[in-house]
C-alpha cells in the first residue's frame, strides 16, 4: 500500500512539474497546449460541388486556414453529394460537402453521419429554375409534363422545385426530374442544348448561364415553406469524427473563420469562385452570395430540411414522427463523441 501511494504521489508530482516547467522556460505551456490539440490525421480529402455555397471551404484553402490548423486538406469536386456518399461510407472521403438532403435520405436508410459545420442557408437568386431565352414556358403551370434537369435525383434541387409546384397548384409527379452527369458546370449548355424543358441552377451558375447563354430565370426557389432553408453542410461519417475528434474540430474551426471572412466580404468569395471555378469576372461580380452560417451547427435549422423532404415525399410515410421529432437529424447535429 505504501509503495502505490509513492508511485501515485509521484505520477502526481510529475504531471505538476510539466507545466510548471512550461511557465518557467517561456511558452511551455503553448506549445504543450498546440500538441494536445494537434488533428489526429491531419492529411484529409473533402469532397464538394463547386458551387459559391462552399465560399468558406475554398477561402479556407486559399488563404492557410487549414494549414494554421495543422491539416493539408485536398479538395475533390463532385456533381453532387448524394454522387459521392457511397465512396464516403467506404472511407474514400474523409469530409464532404454539399446539401444535407442526401445526407438526411443516407441517415434513414441506415448510415451514420455527423456535421461537422454549416455551409450555406438560401438567399434570393442563388437557387432558380432556369429556361432557355427563346423557351415557351413562361408560367410554374406549363412545367407539367416537362423534364427538368437537376444536379441530382432526390436532391436539394427536387425538394425545392417540388416545394415551388406545389404551391403552385402544379404535383412534382407531372414532371421528370433528369439527373445531369456533370453536375452543374455544364449545366447551363446542356439547357441550350435541349437536354431539358428547365434546369435547376445554383450560383455562380445561374449568371453563367445568362451571361454566356443568354437563358433566363423562370422562378427563384427562395420563397414559399422553403424561405431561407439550410442548403449545405460539412458532413462526415460518425465513425470517422469518434476516431479523429481533434482532425474534425480542427476543420471545422478553418471552415469557420473562411465563413466569417465570406460573409464580410464579397470580393473574397468572388476572387475564390473565379480561381476554383474559371469563371470570368463578369459572372463573379454580378453572382447572388447565399448567407454563410457560423458557430455550432444548429439542430433546429438542420431539422427545417428533415420536415420539409417529409412534406415533399423524398421522405416516406414511414418516417413522419422521426421528421417531426428530430429522431433523424438529432445525432448528426450533435457533438462528435
Amino acid at each position: 500500500m505504501n509503495t502505490r501511494r509513492f508511485l501515485a504521489a509521484s505520477l502526481i508530482g510529475a504531471v505538476i512539474m510539466i507545466p510548471a516547467a512550461g511557465c518557467a522556460s517561456g511558452g511551455g505551456g503553448t506549445a504543450l497546449t498546440a500538441v494536445m490539440s494537434r488533428p489526429e490525421e491531419p492529411d484529409i480529402t473533402v469532397a464538394a460541388i463547386p458551387a459559391v455555397d462552399l465560399a468558406g471551404l475554398y477561402i479556407a484553402q486559399d488563404r492557410g486556414l487549414f494549414a494554421r490548423q495543422g491539416l493539408h486538406v485536398t479538395i475533390e469536386q463532385i456533381p453532387s453529394s448524394q454522387s459521392v456518399i457511397t465512396d464516403q461510407l467506404q472511407g474514400k472521403f474523409d469530409i464532404s460537402a454539399g446539401s444535407y438532403v442526401a445526407y438526411i435520405a443516407a441517415e434513414a436508410a441506415g448510415a451514420r453521419f455527423r456535421i461537422l459545420a454549416e455551409a450555406s442557408t438560401l438567399s434570393p437568386d442563388t437557387r432558380a429554375l432556369v429556361v432557355t431565352g427563346n423557351s415557351p414556358i413562361t408560367t410554374i403551370a406549363e412545367l407539367a409534363g416537362k423534364k427538368i434537369g437537376v444536379n441530382g435525383v432526390n436532391s436539394i434541387g427536387t425538394l425545392l422545385i417540388s416545394a415551388l409546384l406545389s404551391a403552385n397548384g402544379v404535383s412534382p409527379a407531372k414532371v421528370r426530374f433528369v439527373p445531369a452527369q456533370g453536375g452543374f458546370p455544364p449545366m447551363p449548355r446542356e439547357l441550350r442544348d435541349g437536354a431539358w424543358n428547365a434546369a435547376f441552377l445554383a450560383e455562380p451558375y445561374i449568371t453563367a448561364a445568362g451571361e454566356q447563354y443568354g437563358e433566363e430565370v423562370l422562378a427563384d426557389l427562395d420563397q414559399g415553406s422553403v424561405l431561407s432553408l439550410p442548403i449545405d453542410g460539412y458532413v462526415a461519417t460518425r465513425a470517422w469524427a469518434q476516431k479523429y475528434p481533434k482532425t474534425a474540430a480542427a476543420f471545422a474551426r478553418a471552415i469557420e473563420q473562411g465563413q466569417r471572412i465570406a460573409n464580410s466580404d464579397a470580393s473574397a468569395v468572388q476572387a475564390t469562385m473565379a480561381r476554383n471555378d474559371s469563371l470570368p469576372p463578369s459572372v463573379t461580380a454580378a453572382m447572388a452570395l447565399p448567407r454563410y452560417p457560423v458557430g455550432p451547427v444548429v439542430e433546429a435549422n438542420i431539422q427545417r430540411v428533415a420536415r420539409a423532404m417529409y412534406q415533399s415525399g423524398i421522405l416516406g410515410r414511414a418516417y413522419a414522427t422521426d421528421a417531426e421529432q428530430r429522431a433523424l437529424v438529432g445525432s448528426m447535429a450533435g457533438p462528435a463523441s
